[in-house]
C-alpha cells in the first residue's frame, strides 16, 4: 500500500533538483563577478586626488554594475527562499543567465574607457538585456515548477514588475543608441533602482497583511 507514494516521492527526485544546492552556486558565481568588477578598475596615474577625480567616471559605471547586479541577486534570493522546486529546465535557464551575466566586468570595463560611444554603451546595454531576459525566463519557469506551492504571488508581482524593468532597459538602449549613449548606463540604473523599490514596497504590504491578521485574531 505504501509502494505507491514511495515510487512518487523518487520520481519527483528524479525530475527535480536541489533548491539550496542550485542557489548556493548562483551566489558564488554573482559574488565573483561582482568582485572582478572592482579588479577591472583602472588605477590612477598617480597618487594623488585629482588623478583619483579624474576617474569618476569609472566609479559611476562600477556602481551602477554592482547595484544592478545586487538587485539581481536579491531577486533571485527572494524567490529562492519560496520556491519547493527545481526543474532540469529552470537549471540550465540557470546557467544561462550566468553565462551573460559573466560578461558584465568585461562590458563594464568597455564603458569605463569609451563612455560616450555607442559601440560600448550598446554590448553593454546588450548583455544587460540577455541577462534581464534570462531572468523573466527563470521566473516563467520556476512558476511552472512550483504551480501548486504559496511562491505564486511574489513570482507573479516579480514577472509584472520585470515587464517594466525591461521596458525602460529597451526603450533606453534604442534611444541611447540614437541620440545619447550614455543614457544606456543610466537606464540601467534607473532600472535598478525601481526592482528595489518594488520588492520593498511588496515586504511592506506582507509585513502589513500579517499584522492585520495578527490583530484580527487578537480581536476575535
Amino acid at each position: 500500500m505504501d509502494e505507491a507514494p514511495k515510487e512518487k516521492e523518487n520520481l519527483l527526485k528524479r525530475l527535480f533538483f536541489n533548491r539550496d544546492r542550485l542557489g548556493a552556486f548562483m551566489d558564488a558565481i554573482l559574488a565573483i563577478i561582482m568582485t572582478i568588477l572592482v579588479l577591472e578598475l583602472e588605477k590612477p596615474s598617480a597618487p594623488t586626488l585629482a588623478a583619483f577625480a579624474s576617474l569618476w567616471r569609472a566609479y559611476v559605471a562600477y556602481a551602477i554594475s554592482f547595484l544592478w547586479l545586487g538587485s539581481m541577486w536579491t531577486a533571485l534570493h527572494i524567490v529562492w527562499d519560496r520556491i519547493e522546486r527545481v526543474s532540469q529546465r529552470s537549471v540550465w535557464i540557470s546557467i544561462l543567465l550566468l553565462f551573460w551575466a559573466s560578461f558584465l566586468p568585461y562590458t563594464t570595463s568597455l564603458v569605463q574607457s569609451w563612455v560616450a560611444y555607442r559601440a560600448a554603451q550598446g554590448v553593454y546595454g546588450g548583455i544587460v538585456l540577455l541577462t534581464t531576459l534570462h531572468l523573466y525566463w527563470l521566473y516563467l519557469s520556476l512558476s511552472r515548477d512550483n504551480e501548486a506551492s504559496y511562491a505564486g504571488s511574489y513570482i507573479k508581482m516579480a514577472k509584472r514588475n520585470l515587464r517594466i524593468d525591461l521596458l525602460i532597459k529597451t526603450a533606453g538602449l534604442i534611444i541611447g543608441e540614437i541620440f545619447w549613449p550614455q543614457l544606456v548606463a543610466i537606464s540601467v540604473l534607473i532600472a535598478a533602482a525601481f526592482m528595489l523599490v518594488g520588492r520593498i514596497n511588496f515586504r511592506r504590504r506582507k509585513a502589513g497583511r500579517t499584522c492585520g491578521r495578527k490583530s484580527g485574531r487578537k480581536a476575535g
